[in-house]
């Protein structure tokens, strides 16, 4: 079975540009969404004060969404698979707006949370159908090429929200949660330009139907690549949601400082996301895992001895430049093993290993920090990235590459 739409080249007339631009527009809205807000933490976390449990809990506003998303992002696979992506699209990104801008109003902890929640279903959808969207209109080389420029884009919307999060935070820490108001206009944009995108494979009719058994979902590809995803997203998270309290440590409080601070993170992350087409082609899907999380475990030991601001932020930009390929990596390396009828789950199972990363990222850091300081906990935190890097690079070495079933 082959995909419907399967241009040669990202930029093969059978995709429309329109619908390229808004597929990476969508794209940059998903999975640093959660972290927008952080700059606003230091004050969200002063007006809750008086809310008992408010140190977890404001963590919580942060890390919520991703908990709702790896509750959805399989089922919302499913129907990828199944139904016209179009509507889910839209749907999505119209929930992302109305969980993220909730903050706006919201006037107690537990409201905020709900909104969070909500927030979360909207970035399950979006990430998912985006992902699903890549994996069924490009093939191979050229698959690659465009999940570099989809994590390129990703990661431009990180800049532009996390530094919107903190100029905005800087008249008030509800005013930052207005940047989830931009899916409003993407959402309108998917729905003009998304028309007829809508199948990885056809529907069989009875001279199509199979003469052999189905090809079976990779489980084993999917627990490998699935755990690697959210070990990475574990560790990286971690700055988003202790960072700002180690600036604040280091003497930096301004919000948008803060902002910008955490922006280069992502910043660091572009060469890697935009060249990761001409990586794949020098270095192999193991290698690059095996490199990525040995920079991540040396981007915490760096910020672990931060005496100044300025060396925490050279653990920052060490960590973007770690998880630039890493994340494409990840889907793109398991979607060669993936059968096409299979793209919109296998794209939502990944979504759930991204953000279970990032709900379990505070649940580790957090006693961490609390028994050896914020410093400290990114020390102990970078053991985690450090032990995946050495077993990553004994497998790599001890047994062969499995060879993939598709392009």
């Amino acid at each position: 079975m082959t995909d419907t739409l399967t241009p040669t080249s990202p930029r093969a007339p059978s995709v429309p540009v329109l619908a390229m631009v808004t597929i990476l527009a969508a794209s940059s809205l998903t999975v640093m969404a959660n972290a927008t807000i952080s700059p606003a933490l230091p004050q969200l976390r002063a007006a809750f004060a008086d809310t008992p449990g408010i140190e977890t809990l404001s963590g919580l506003v942060v890390t919520l969404p991703s908990l709702f998303v790896v509750l959805t992002a399989a089922a919302i696979g499913v129907m990828a698979d199944r139904m016209d992506r179009r509507p889910l699209m839209v749907g999505a990104m119209l929930l992302y707006a109305l969980g993220g801008a909730s903050g706006l109003v919201a006037q107690e902890i537990w409201q905020l949370l709900i909104g969070r929640a909500v927030l979360g279903l909207g970035v399950a959808g979006t990430m998912t159908l985006v992902s699903a969207y890549v994996s069924s209109l490009w093939i191979g080389r050229d698959r690659e090429r465009f999940m570099g420029l989809q994590m390129a884009a990703m990661n431009i919307g990180g800049i532009v929200f996390m530094i919107g999060g903190g100029v905005m935070a800087s008249f008030g820490w509800r005013t930052a949660f207005g940047v989830y108001l931009v899916a409003l206009p993407l959402a309108l944009l998917a729905f003009v330009t998304l028309r007829g995108l809508t199948r990885s494979a056809p529907r069989p009719g009875p001279a199509d139907a199979p003469k052999g058994p189905q090809p079976a979902f990779p489980w084993k590809a999917y627990a490998v690549l699935g755990s690697l995803a959210l070990l990475a997203m574990a560790t990286m998270y971690i700055l988003p949601t202790r960072l700002p309290f180690v600036l604040a440590e280091l003497g930096v409080t301004n919000s948008t400082h803060l902002g910008l601070a955490l922006s280069m993170m992502t910043v660091a992350s572009l060469p890697g996301a935009v060249m990761f087409g001409k990586i794949r082609r020098i270095i192999s899907p193991r290698v690059i895992i095996v490199v990525s999380f040995s920079g991540m475990a040396l981007s915490l030991v760096v910020i672990s001895q931060a005496t100044s601001p300025w060396m925490a932020v050279a653990g920052v930009l060490i960590m973007g430049a770690s998880m630039g390929p890493a994340m494409p990596n990840f889907m793109a390396y398991f979607m060669e093993f993936v059968p096409p009828m299979y793209r919109g789950r296998a794209a939502g199972l990944m979504t759930m290993g991204f953000f279970g990363g990032q709900f379990l990222s505070p649940l580790i850091s957090a006693p961490l920090a609390h028994a050896f300081g914020q410093q400290g906990g990114f020390l102990a935190m970078a053991m985690l990235p450090l032990a995946v890097a050495i077993v990553a690079a004994c497998v790599m070495v001890l047994t062969p590459r499995p060879v993939p079933a598709y392009a």
